[in-house]
């Protein structure tokens, strides 16, 4: 974990240790706006979608829509408070992308909030991360190329479980799992605790 966490943000031979290192720090930095908060205002709901779909035009677009005008921003504010009050993983996904959850958004945004607000509860749900902990064993995904509802909770589990072993923060898991996921295909083969899918987080997630 520590030695991919290092290659984060920018997982290429070019770029060292000591650049992600100040990359990091400026993100902690800028990301420690965001944590304890009950509640976002709409400014910061958008500076966080730039910041993980920002590479995305068109999952920047969706994001977006969904709390453009006075009453979609007025539903998602309410959404994301209900959500940010959750203490099942479940609950709160729930709140923000189910059929009462904000228009255009999925996991992929909805954690990206959950985690800036929540580090120490919740991580940042991805493609990229999820590669990593498939080539890893500690989760089997119904689809690698998509971070869907069914792979939010096995996904924040196995998170959890790598963050209590190696004694890095969840963030850092996060971090280190998203560097990672360009050598998944040579990682050695399944970690830690065997696959399994729970039907359902405990209730206090």
């Amino acid at each position: 974990m520590r030695q991919w966490r290092r290659r984060y943000p920018n997982p290429v031979p070019w770029v060292d240790d000591r650049a992600n290192k100040a990359c990091r720090r400026s993100e902690r930095e800028w990301l420690a706006r965001f944590e304890g908060l009950e509640t976002l205002r709409r400014r910061e709901v958008y500076a966080l979608a730039l910041w993980r779909l920002g590479g995305s035009a068109e999952r920047m677009e969706r994001a977006v829509e969904g709390i453009t005008g006075p009453a979609e921003w007025g539903h998602a504010r309410r959404s994301i408070k209900r959500a940010l009050a959750a203490t099942s993983p479940m609950t709160a996904l729930e709140h923000l992308t189910g059929e009462q959850g904000i228009p255009g958004w999925g996991p992929v945004m909805a954690s990206t909030v959950l985690a800036a607000c929540r580090p120490a509860v919740f991580a940042v749900g991805d493609e990229r991360t999820l590669r990593t902990l498939a080539a890893l064993g500690l989760v089997d995904p119904t689809d690698p190329d998509e971070f869907g509802h069914a792979e939010w909770w096995p996904y924040l589990r196995a998170s959890r479980h790598l963050s209590e072993v190696s004694g890095v923060p969840l963030r850092g898991v996060w971090q280190a799992l998203w560097a990672a996921a360009d050598d998944a295909p040579g990682l050695p083969g399944p970690v830690g605790r065997p696959v399994s899918r729970p039907p359902s987080p405990s209730p206090a997630g």
